[in-house]
C-alpha cells in the first residue's frame, strides 16, 4: 500500500518548496546581517556625535575654568539639556569635583563612583568609560599648557538606537516574507511554463513522426521532461547535418553574447541607480576633461543637470576661473608623468555652481584605466556647513560670553600683533588696564544679576568710548583692557583714560535703583624700540592699575618705559575734564 505523501513530488511541487526555501535562507541571512551592520552603524554614529560634543565643551569650557567663570560653565552645560536622552553632562575639577552639571543641585559636590574613580587615576586622554547597550559615558580632560585643570563627563541613552534597530528588523522581516511570497509565485509561473513544455515536447515528437528532421527537444533537465527529450534526441542524432549543427552553434553563441549584452546593461543600471542615490556628488570624466558621468547629487550640488553636463569640459562647469589654469596643469603633468597631489585621498578645494557662487567641497579622486585610456572618478561633498561651524566655534572660543567683547585668549593673540604695527609705524602704543571701584559691593548688595547688567552695560560704554582702531577685551571679573594704537603723543592715551573714565562714572540703572561706580586705570605705554614684550606691558599696566587704587582710586596712573620706577612718573587725574577731550 502506498500512501499520498510517499509519492514522488511533481515538478511543480518542487520548483514551489525549492525557491520557497531558497529566498527564505538568503532573506534571513540578509536581515540578520543587515541588523548587525545597523547595529554597529548607530553605536558608531552615537560614539562619534557624543565625543565630538564632549570635545566641543572641553574646548569652551578651558577658558572659562582658567578664568574661574563657574556660570559660564553653568551656562554652557545648560545649553545641552535638550540633547536627546541626556543622563547627564557635567565639568569637574581635576579632584573629581564638580564644578557645573545639568543638574544644578549636584554642583559642588564630588563624583565618587568606582568610574569616575578610575578616570582621574588613569591615563590623561579622552576616552569611552561605560558603553553598554544602555548607556554611553565618554569623558575628555581640559587641559591648559600640559597641565590638567578638568575633565568633561558626557552621559546619554541609547534607547533611540534600539528602537531604530527594532524598526529595521521590523522591515527587513516585511521585506523578507515579500520577497518570499514573490519567490512562491514565482515558482508557480514557472512550475506552469514546465508544464507546457511536455505539451512543446509531445508537439516536437508529432512532427517528427509527420517527417520533419530540423525540429529538436531540449534534453539539459534531469527530470521527467529531460529524460524524454533525451531519449528522443537520440533517436534524431542519425538524422542530424553539419550545416543545422553549425546554426545551432551560432545560434548558442547569439544568445551569449545576447546574455552578456542584457547583463552589461543591468550593471550599468545598476550602478547608474546607486550612484544617483549617493550622498555626495559623483563626476567622471575623460583624460581631455570631458565629463562622463554627473549624478543626480551633482544636479543639486552644482545646479547643472545631467543633460547640460554629459560632454562638457569640467572645468568650465565648477572650476572657478581663477584655478582653471592650475587644474590644466595638473591634469597635464599626470597625463605626462603619472604623478598628482589630489590622487587617493581627501582634499579640500574651491568650486563654483552655475550661478558663480564659490564654496568649500571635499574631494576624493581616483584614476580609472582602460587599455591605453585613462578616467577619473570623483566624489565631492559640499562642507560649507561644516566651514561655518569650524569658524562659530573658534569665535566662540575668542569671546566673552557676558560682555560679547574679546576674551583673554583674544587679547594675547591680539597684542603682540598689535605692538608690531606700533614698531613699523614708528607710533606709539598703549595698553589700558581697567577695574571698576565698588563693583563688589554691588554684587553684594543687588546680587550677581545685576553685577553681569552692570559688567555688560559697562563694555557697551567701553566700546562707545574709545576709538574705532581700539581694541577692547574683557580679562576676568571686573578687569577690562583696552588696546590704543597709532597714538601721535603719549598724552592721547590720557584722552583715551579720561573718556574711559568718565563713562565709568556715569550712574548705572539696576531696575529700580541706580548706583554710581569708578575706575580705576593703569596705562603700560609702548614706545618703538623699547624692547618690552607683551606679558612686560600687560604687566606694566597692571602695575600702574594698582597704584591707582591705592592713590584713591576714580583716577589713572602711566607707567612709561622711559623712567626709573612707577612713583616718579604717576600722572593722576581725579577729573578727566582736565584732559582735553
Amino acid at each position: 500500500m502506498k500512501f499520498p505523501w510517499s509519492r514522488r513530488r511533481s515538478i511543480r511541487q518542487e520548483l514551489v518548496i525549492g525557491v520557497a526555501l531558497v529566498h527564505a535562507v538568503l532573506m534571513s541571512v540578509f536581515v540578520v546581517d543587515l541588523v548587525l551592520k545597523q547595529r554597529g552603524f548607530l553605536h558608531q554614529q552615537h560614539l562619534q556625535r557624543s565625543t565630538a560634543l564632549v570635545q566641543g565643551i572641553a574646548r569652551q569650557a578651558t577658558v572659562n575654568l582658567l578664568a574661574g567663570d563657574i556660570a559660564a560653565l553653568q551656562e554652557i552645560i545648560n545649553g545641552f539639556k535638550e540633547y536627546p536622552e541626556l543622563r547627564y553632562a557635567t565639568v569637574l575639577d581635576p579632584m573629581g569635583k564638580v564644578l557645573a552639571h545639568s543638574n544644578p543641585e549636584l554642583a559642588g559636590r564630588y563624583m565618587d563612583d568606582e568610574v569616575t574613580r578610575s578616570m582621574i587615576a588613569g591615563p590623561r586622554a579622552g576616552r569611552t568609560l561605560v558603553d553598554t547597550a544602555e548607556v554611553l559615558d565618554l569623558a575628555m580632560p581640559i587641559e591648559r599648557d600640559d597641565q590638567l585643570v578638568g575633565w568633561v563627563r558626557f552621559s546619554s541613552g541609547t534607547r533611540a538606537d534600539a528602537q531604530s534597530l527594532r524598526s529595521v528588523a521590523k522591515e527587513g522581516v516585511l521585506y523578507a516574507l515579500v520577497a518570499i511570497a514573490l519567490g512562491v509565485a514565482l515558482a508557480l509561473w514557472m512550475a506552469r511554463t514546465t508544464t507546457k513544455r511536455l505539451y512543446a515536447l509531445l508537439n516536437v515528437a508529432d512532427a517528427t513522426r509527420a517527417g520533419q528532421r530540423d525540429v529538436r527537444a531540449q534534453d539539459d533537465e534531469v527530470n521527467e521532461i529531460g529524460r524524454l527529450a533525451g531519449s528522443f534526441n537520440a533517436m534524431l542524432d542519425a538524422l542530424r547535418e553539419r550545416e543545422q549543427a553549425l546554426e545551432l552553434s551560432n545560434l548558442e553563441l547569439e544568445q551569449r553574447v545576447a546574455a552578456r549584452t542584457a547583463a552589461l546593461l543591468a550593471s550599468e543600471e545598476n550602478q547608474r541607480a546607486i550612484l544617483d542615490q549617493a550622498n555626495d556628488a559623483f563626476v567622471s570624466m575623460d583624460s581631455e576633461g570631458r565629463v562622463l558621468t554627473w549624478n543626480g547629487m551633482a544636479e543639486h550640488t552644482f545646479g547643472w543637470t545631467r543633460q547640460e553636463a554629459m560632454g562638457a569640459p569640467l572645468s568650465e562647469l565648477i572650476i572657478p576661473p581663477q584655478l582653471r589654469a592650475a587644474h590644466a596643469h595638473g591634469m597635464a603633468r599626470y597625463l605626462s608623468t603619472g604623478e598628482a597631489k589630489v590622487l587617493n585621498r581627501r582634499v579640500e578645494l574651491i568650486a563654483r555652481r552655475r550661478d558663480g557662487l564659490e564654496f568649500p567641497v571635499e574631494l576624493s579622486l581616483r584614476v580609472r584605466r582602460q587599455g591605453n585610456d585613462c578616467f577619473f572618478d570623483g566624489f565631492l561633498r559640499d562642507i560649507s556647513e561644516r566651514k561655518l561651524m569650524q569658524r562659530k566655534l573658534e569665535e566662540q572660543a575668542l569671546q566673552d560670553p557676558l560682555t560679547a567683547l574679546p576674551n583673554r585668549r583674544a587679547l594675547l593673540a591680539e597684542l603682540p600683533t598689535a605692538m608690531g604695527r606700533a614698531e613699523r609705524s614708528g607710533q606709539a602704543l598703549a595698553v589700558l588696564f581697567l577695574d571698576l571701584d565698588g563693583f563688589k559691593g554691588v554684587n553684594d548688595c543687588h546680587g550677581h544679576d545685576a553685577g553681569d547688567e552692570v559688567l555688560r552695560e559697562f563694555a557697551r560704554r567701553l566700546r562707545g568710548a574709545v576709538r574705532l582702531v581700539d581694541k577692547v577685551a574683557r580679562l576676568a571679573g571686573d578687569e577690562f583692557v583696552v588696546i590704543a594704537e597709532t597714538l601721535a603723543t603719549p598724552k592721547d592715551a590720557q584722552t583715551v583714560a579720561a573718556k574711559v573714565l568718565a563713562s565709568a562714572q556715569e550712574p548705572f540703572v539696576l531696575g529700580t535703583h541706580t548706583t554710581r561706580l569708578s575706575s580705576s586705570i593703569g596705562i603700560g605705554l609702548y614706545l618703538p624700540g623699547s624692547g618690552l614684550s607683551p606679558d612686560q606691558l600687560l604687566s606694566r599696566a597692571d602695575d600702574a592699575m594698582y597704584q591707582a587704587k591705592r592713590n584713591g582710586k576714580a583716577q589713572w596712573v602711566i607707567w612709561n618705559p622711559e623712567a626709573a620706577d612707577l612713583q616718579a612718573v604717576a600722572t593722576q587725574s581725579h577729573d578727566p575734564a582736565q584732559v582735553n577731550v
